[in-house]
């Protein structure tokens, strides 16, 4: 049997193509996303960790201790539109953007983990 697209909780997707990304604890990441504010793009939380994306090319930059970066590497399963709760992933951040710019994670990133 076939699930369409449209009727899917999840979807495994590949770093590299349309963002790379940075997997970071909850507690780190809700810091990030309070000191981004407006600026912050869409998020993706399990419960347990939470990934932000920046353009793809872009995750080498955000490598330091704390920090997982996801590129083509990697995959993330990102929710379908609309499941902003657990279980599983879910959006705890909807933007109008996915991206966030990367000079701006960088330093947030950098504030909260020092």
């Amino acid at each position: 049997m076939t699930v369409p697209a449209a009727r899917m909780r999840l979807t495994l997707e590949r770093g590299g193509d349309r963002w790379d990304a940075v997997r970071v604890s909850v507690v780190i990441g809700e810091a990030v996303m309070v000191r981004l504010g407006a600026a912050c793009g869409s998020v993706v939380s399990d419960g347990m960790s939470m990934w932000f994306f920046a353009d793809p090319g872009d995750g080498w930059e955000l490598e330091m201790p704390g920090v997982i970066v996801i590129n083509r590497s990697g995959h993330v399963l990102m929710p379908a539109e609309g499941i902003v709760s657990l279980p599983g992933p879910h959006w705890a951040r909807v933007s109008h953007q996915l991206n966030t710019n990367t000079s701006r994670l960088l330093t947030a990133l950098k504030r909260v983990l020092s």
